[in-house]
């Protein structure tokens, strides 16, 4: 990397937006992003330039797909339309919408010289220099149906004037879930797997590509095929994936270096394996002054085409990075939620859903009767080990005199043993809890809190006929719980 400009003294002004805690307290983060809201990292008027992005985070017990759920989108000069808007794992090289659970076991880590994540796979950085004239806007929208726990950010940049040869930043996500193998001979590379097109004049500075290979042959004989200003052949032509990754000869084990390197390859129990590249075109872009397409192809041989169903087809998807001389004018929205989701493999670790009856699985049916709802990092106690970090949570809804019932699957039909755990601090004198057409059980908040933090409050017994039974809620102000537990009696 070039440290020649660290040297320059110029008259730029050092800025950062932050997740600071506005009372001068130590609850530095935004404390739940509920689907479809969006939180503002950064607006702010220009000249400047977006220097280091960092951010954290934590999800709720049950899911497992925030990485993908959770989207970046940076908008420059005013433009209506995202110059970037990409799944936040996939922008950080944490693809596949695998649970983050599965990234932490693994001590994933990724050491790019313009996107790092440290020992913790929530460590994410980006140094990709984002200049702008005008203005700058970078938000992260919660795209899928849970709430985020909490969001810790930085956005440093500085303002100042900016060359004018200075391209603005941008980012793409695609994904194809069934992808067939091409025929061997192809030399136009219209059937290729996109990564990027787009019009203007800029370069092309690299990314990520994910693959979710379905058995285990080798698929990376595909060749790369870049055409630069709308040539009908490729400009630029490859030797095949792992030559484009600069790689050789396949690999056998994750790495990463500064420009290039595969930090995953993560097998699977049916033979499959999910595996991460990324190629950063730092020291060399690929120019463009109308039009780019970059593509690549999916080879693999006949033997993974001939499963009944099209089971042997793979799954592609990319992120690509490049500058150019103006905001893109369209693109096509991600989809929601589990419309963005790639094909799911049963038995990954760390993929398990919340039980039915834990507490953050109420959220969405809360969300459902139009209540406003919000999830609550609550800690209880001395909090000592990360591994409890992970599984802790509360929903806390705001029923204002109302009396909701909550539909609940605890799994099959029986007869059950109820019972709930409230949180004092968020529970209004009038706070309810029963089962229909049983007796409410209305504890004191002082009562609570003499008993202690893990005290569970008994509501009887139900018959859960079909699977399925019902927890009525009341309160003239906000109800929280901790914990919910079905004990199956029969």
């Amino acid at each position: 990397m070039d440290l020649a400009h660290l040297a320059r003294i110029t008259s730029a002004r050092s800025r950062r937006s932050s997740s600071w805690d506005r009372t001068g307290g130590n609850n530095d983060n935004i404390s739940d992003l509920a689907p479809g809201a969006t939180q503002v990292l950064l607006d702010t008027g220009g000249p400047g330039r977006v220097t280091h992005l960092w951010l954290t985070y934590f999800e709720y017990p049950g899911h497992t797909t925030a990485l993908r759920d959770l989207v970046l989108r940076m908008y420059w000069e005013g433009s209506a339309v995202p110059s970037v808007e990409v799944p936040l794992g996939d922008f950080f090289g944490l693809g596949h919408a695998l649970p983050p659970y599965l990234y932490y076991k693994r001590d994933f880590h990724l050491t790019a010289a313009p996107i790092t994540v440290g020992s913790n796979e929530r460590s994410f950085n980006c140094y990709w220099p984002m200049p702008f004239r005008r203005h700058a806007r970078i938000e992260l929208c919660n795209n899928g149906e849970r709430s985020l726990r909490s969001l810790y950010f930085h956005v440093d940049h500085e303002l100042g004037p900016q060359d004018p040869d200075l391209g603005l930043f941008h980012a793409v996500f695609r994904q194809e879930r069934e992808l067939a193998s091409q025929p061997w001979m192809n030399l136009d590379g219209k059937d290729n797997y996109v990564l990027l097109e787009t019009e203007g004049r800029g370069h092309y500075v690299g990314g990520f590509l994910y693959v979710d290979s379905r058995t285990p042959g080798w698929y990376g004989e595909g060749d790369d095929m870049i055409f630069i200003d709308r040539d009908p052949m490729p400009t630029i032509n490859g030797t095949g994936t792992e030559d484009y990754f600069c790689n050789a000869w396949g690999f056998a084990k994750p790495f990463t270096y500064p420009w290039y390197g595969v930090p995953l390859i993560e097998k699977r129990p049916d033979g499959g394996a999910f595996h991460t590249w990324y190629r950063f075109h730092g020291p060399d872009p690929v120019r463009f002054e109308r039009h780019i397409r970059v593509t690549i192809e999916h080879q693999w041989g006949d033997a993974i085409d001939s499963f009944d169903g099209g089971a042997g087809a793979n799954g592609f998807a990319s992120t690509a990075f490049w500058y150019q001389e103006r905001p893109i004018a369209g693109r096509a929205p991600l989809p929601a939620g589990a419309a963005n989701h790639p094909r799911r493999h049963p038995g990954i670790e760390g993929d398990e859903p919340a039980p039915p009856l834990d507490v953050p699985a109420l959220e969405v049916p809360l969300r459902a009767l139009g209540l406003e709802v919000a999830t609550v990092f609550w800690v209880p106690g001395w909090l000592q080990e990360q591994e409890w970090l992970r599984t802790k949570g509360g929903v806390r809804v705001r029923l204002d005199g109302r009396r909701v019932q909550v539909p609940l699957r605890p799994g099959r039909p029986g007869r059950y043993r109820v019972e709930v755990q409230p949180i004092p601090h968020w529970c209004h004198a009038t706070a309810r809890f029963a089962l229909p057409g049983g007796q409410p059980a209305a504890p004191r908040a002082e009562t609570l809190r003499r008993q202690g933090d893990a005290a569970y409050v008994a509501l009887g017994e139900v018959v859960a006929e079909d699977g399925a039974f019902a927890l009525e809620l009341a309160s003239d102000g906000w109800i929280a719980l901790q914990g919910l537990r079905a004990v199956r009696l029969d």
